[in-house]
């Protein structure tokens, strides 16, 4: 029961900061779900979460998705998700999710100090599918990335985690179909799946009632700190 518990409050948590910032969903729930489970459990278990939390999304924005963006940026996403899928039954799982937060934790400060920023364009959105259809695959933790991608569109806040999360929803959808061909798609993982994603979704609503009145600049800052905050304690969790 206990455990149940936390686990409901970390999926509403991560709905909260997803539904306000695009991502960092995975990065609250990975922590907690291997806790109890182990790695191998808490990725698909996230996948399935994420999934129902990235549906809600998309009927919340569904107005303001930019489609033919999320065309583009799944023209690599799809097909090195499920590359990126095969990839997590071999792979070193907790070098490969230190590795990443840090990585993570140096494009995000480079971003606040205005050093550093991707520029828009048809190849930023091509490449960065590609990065974050592997990274999805392998540690279900696309969102920094395909967050920071969907950002150089300079679109509002609700266009921007709508569209986003529209990109998410395919490769969520190929990372189960490839997790289920490797048989770590069990009963347990679904159910406790989508009572995560359930809490997910209630932290969507309430954030997304919130963020329409928030200006872009500040906003962009608000997720490059998340961004930060969350690669730090998931390196510590892992």
């Amino acid at each position: 029961m206990l455990e149940t518990t936390i686990l409901i409050v970390a999926g509403l948590a991560a709905g909260l900061l997803s539904g306000t910032v695009g991502f960092g969903g995975s990065m609250i729930l990975l922590p907690a779900i291997t806790s109890f489970y182990g790695i191998e459990v808490a990725v698909p278990m996230a996948t399935v979460a994420q999934l129902l939390s990235n549906i809600f999304r998309v009927g919340a924005g569904f107005r303001s998705i930019r489609w033919r963006k999320v065309g583009f940026f799944l023209i690599l996403a799809a097909p090195l998700t499920a590359v990126g899928s095969y990839g997590f039954v071999i792979v070193p799982k907790e070098l490969m999710t230190r590795i990443l937060c840090v990585l993570l934790c140096i494009f995000a400060l480079l971003d606040i100090s205005e050093k550093f920023r991707l520029p828009r364009s048809r190849w930023t959105m091509l490449a960065g599918g590609g990065i974050s259809g592997i990274i999805n695959g392998l540690l279900c933790l696309s969102g920094p990335v395909s967050s920071a991608v969907f950002l150089t569109l300079g679109l509002s806040p609700v266009a921007y985690i709508a569209s986003e999360a529209a990109a998410a929803v395919v490769m969520h959808i190929i990372q189960m179909l490839m997790y289920g061909e490797f048989g770590l798609m069990g009963m347990q993982v679904i159910v406790e799946g989508l009572y995560l994603g359930v809490a997910m979704v209630i932290g969507n609503y309430i954030a997304m009632k919130r963020i329409q009145s928030i200006k872009r600049s500040i906003y962009r800052r608000i997720v490059a700190a998340v961004m930060v905050i969350c690669s730090v304690w998931l390196f510590l969790s892992v």
